[in-house]
This record gives structure tokens, sequence and C-alpha cells, in this order.
């Protein structure tokens, strides 16, 4: 079976869903596999691969901005959130889904969602 030579090396902007928000943010994935992102609250750092059935998978740790007071839906002060995601490409658009784990200030997991995801790439 042929392995897919297709990467999502680049830039791409999208928007994010859970728990009834959306939330913008742009990503860049780098040639050796790490990606970065920001969003209007948070920057992130991760890594991406492309499995040998097409699909794209990512994680990141994206850590609210220090000026940002982000309280989980069940209450509580969220400093991170880890996420992981796999995505399907369809030319310069990328769907998908995953999970969103929160983590407090001191590390202990406070909240969990599913999430969605889609971008497109930046010409």
């Amino acid at each position: 079976m042929p392995v897919s030579t297709w990467t999502p090396v680049g830039q791409w902007t999208g928007t994010v869903t859970h728990d009834g928000e959306a939330d913008r943010y742009t990503v860049a994935f780098a040639p050796d596999g790490s990606l970065s992102v920001t969003t209007q609250k948070s920057t992130g750092t991760g890594s991406w691969a492309v499995t040998a059935d097409g699909l794209l998978e990512f994680s990141l740790r994206e850590d609210f901005n220090l000026d940002v007071t982000q309280i989980s839906p069940n209450g509580h002060r969220a400093a991170y959130i880890q996420i992981d995601i796999t995505a399907r490409h369809d030319g310069d658009a990328l769907t998908g889904e995953g999970k969103a784990v929160v983590h407090g200030p001191d590390d202990v997991v406070i909240y969990a969602t599913d999430a969605r995801t889609e971008a497109r790439r930046v010409s």
C-alpha cells in the first residue's frame, strides 16, 4: 500500500468547536513534525504525523495567556489544555475530531470534552 506524500507543512487557520463554543486559531506545521498554535487566549506547541491511511494526527499542549482567566464549564480555573486530534485532509482543507483535556494550575485534570476542528491552508 503506498504511503501518502501529502504533508500539512505550512500555516493554517481554523476553528475548533467544543461545548457549544467556537474558537479561532492559527497553526504552523513545521517540516520536522513539530507545530505551534496561537489563539486569542493561548499559545501552544506539539507534534504531528501523517499516518499510513492518509490521516493527520496531531497532539499539542495549549497554555492560556497569563492575562487570561479561563474558567472551565465545571467552574475551575484552567491553566492549559492537552489536545489530541485526528483529521482528514481534502485539498487545502482539514476536518477532524478528538479530545481536549483541561488541566488546572496544579496539573490536575479538571475537565475533558470532545473537540471538532476545521481549518484551511493559508496561501
